[in-house]
């Protein structure tokens, strides 16, 4: 019986150590360009930091990859959102949007932030350090209504 289990575990570590040869590309833009939201807007510094750290791992073409991100199947459910998340806004491409759409986008991420839904739930309980507090939804939605 004990050989059944230890067939059974081998088993298994070989297929996690296979399923590792399958990784998704990274989302990882070397530079940032003029088309990237932050810099098309000139946002301050202090905003320019608040946003990098809370949205765009999953909204620009630069996500931060954490060690465990690196592991599969881990990396499949984190390439997974981070594509689901640029579909639905991608700061990367900010200045490709004509000034229509670019209102409309920031009137839905104040809405989505002062509403407190963005950053996911579920994406601030594993990175605590991307939750923003009252204090700094209230500086991004500030800044957020100078843009026109």
């Amino acid at each position: 019986m004990l050989s059944m289990k230890k067939k059974i575990l081998f088993i298994l570590i070989l297929i996690f150590i296979g399923v590792q040869f399958h990784r998704p590309n990274k989302n990882v833009q070397l530079s940032e360009t003029l088309d990237d939201f932050l810099i098309a807007e000139k946002a301050p510094k202090n905003i320019k930091a608040l946003l990098q750290n809370s949205c765009y791992n999953c909204h620009s073409n630069k996500t931060d990859y954490f060690w465990y991100d690196h592991i599969s199947p881990i990396s499949w459910v984190v390439d997974k959102h981070i594509k689901e998340g640029k579909e639905d806004l991608n700061f990367s491409n900010w200045a490709t949007l004509d000034s229509r759409d670019k209102a409309g986008v920031v009137s839905e991420i104040a809405v989505t932030i002062s509403e407190g839904k963005m950053p996911l739930p579920s994406y601030i309980k594993i990175h605590n350090e991307a939750k923003l507090s009252d204090n700094e939804k209230q500086q991004i939605l500030e800044w957020l209504y100078t843009i026109e």
